[in-house]
């Protein structure tokens, strides 16, 4: 991710227009290079040395400062440090520190001299090494661990991708539409949609074939923004793996009084760095399925794959499938603290139905907002196809539902 302060772009009636480096430029290649240089060589260097080595580069460029110095931000990101602190190290300051404190209540110096050299003889060593060791956990002392390795070309892709998530920071909505889709890699869209816990309006396109995504952005929210903001810049990379897309979002910038236009399509030829779907499932993920199985085994829970209809000619995109031992299936839909106008949408669209081909989990943080608490108290479906959770769902929570339905 870029700060704000590294984000390019440019203003015309309203619209915004990232300001895009060709990737197969030969200078920015060239620079790109030298900076991946200095970022592969930096095993075992602490984070002052990096620095001042790939400043250097930077100084040496002929290129826009802004450029370099976001290009320098994104390999930071794939940069580890060593961060831990050895129990010697907060020993030795303890040590030190106490020490120090008998010196300045019984010591009498005459100057700074003597009061270091008091300091060297009690623990046998330099003064400057005390000081060294003394800030040897400070961030520009951390040594570098790791450095994932990427071409010059995928970089300069990298910050291109950047220059878009930056902004989607700032978004109020978005619309994707997506034409003539590959299934696979449609598929693969909304599996990014619900791996970020995004929750979107799908309907197909009525010119031709493909499907159109609105989703909310952060500002549209009263809390967590900054959470969800992010989860939406991460998910743009999916987009790209798209053949034939566009993209329309609202960008409102803190010094505009006017949201600015954001329009993107397949022909900006940015390369997606997700290569494919990310096999991470995050731990609370994982422990909410073996507990499903451990305490409902007539029941088979499995992160869903598939696109359901929906009254209203729209469609969903669930977080699970269930399936029992005789052969009901359902699907479950989870809401989360920041999807209150997507769930408000959901059960209006629902009263129109009686099958119950779709549960729907609420986080109960939701109920502070006194729209939504009085649609679920009204609610006929959510009172038999509903029910609550806090962070993530459990199995006593969704239990009651399925028991009823396979009555």
């Amino acid at each position: 991710m870029l700060t704000r302060n590294l984000i390019r772009y440019k203003i015309y009636r309203q619209h915004i227009k990232p300001q895009f480096i060709k990737t197969d430029d030969q200078n920015m290649l060239s620079i790109a290079a030298q900076l991946l240089e200095v970022f592969q060589n930096s095993q075992g260097k602490t984070r002052s040395e990096l620095l001042s080595e790939s400043k250097l580069v930077i100084e040496q460029s002929n290129c826009n400062s802004m450029i370099t110095s976001g290009l320098e931000k994104l390999l930071l990101d794939r940069t580890k440090f060593n961060t831990d602190t050895q129990e010697e190290l907060l020993n030795f300051r303890q040590e030190l520190f106490s020490f120090t404190s008998e010196l300045h209540n019984h010591g009498n110096f005459q100057n700074l001299d003597t009061y270091y050299q008091s300091i060297a003889n009690k623990f046998q060593k330099n003064i400057s090494d005390i000081q060294n060791q003394l800030y040897s956990d400070h961030p520009l002392n951390q040594p570098v661990s790791q450095f994932k390795p990427l071409s010059p070309e995928r970089l300069l892709h990298r910050y291109n991708c950047a220059q878009v998530q930056g902004l989607f920071i700032h978004c109020e909505h978005l619309t994707i539409k997506i034409v003539n889709p590959d299934p696979a890699h449609l598929r693969q869209l909304f599996k990014y949609l619900r791996f970020y816990q995004l929750l979107a309006q799908i309907t197909e396109l009525n010119d031709t074939s493909g499907f159109q995504i609105r989703i909310d952005g952060p500002l549209s929210l009263f809390f967590q923004t900054q959470k969800y903001g992010i989860n939406l810049a991460l998910f743009f990379p999916a987009i790209l793996h798209q053949k034939e897309w566009q993209l329309t979002a609202s960008i409102q910038l803190k010094n505009r009084t006017v949201p600015l236009q954001l329009e993107l399509n397949q022909t900006c030829k940015i390369l997606s760095h997700y290569n494919h779907f990310m096999a991470y499932i995050p731990e609370e993920v994982t422990s909410f399925q073996k507990n499903f199985a451990k305490k409902m085994p007539s029941w088979n829970i499995q992160p869903s794959d598939r696109l359901i209809s929906l009254p209203g000619d729209t469609y969903c995109f669930p977080d699970y499938t269930l399936t029992n031992e005789i052969g009901l299936t359902v699907d479950l839909e989870l809401f989360h603290a920041w999807h209150s106008t997507p769930l408000i949408y959901r059960l209006k669209q629902l009263e129109q139905t009686k099958q119950p081909g779709l549960l729907l989990g609420v986080c109960k943080k939701l109920l502070k907002d006194p729209a939504i608490a009085n649609d679920i108290d009204h609610s006929t479906y959510f009172k038999h196809f509903g029910f609550f959770f806090r962070d993530m769902p459990t199995v006593s929570s969704i239990k009651p539902v399925l028991e009823t339905l396979g009555k």
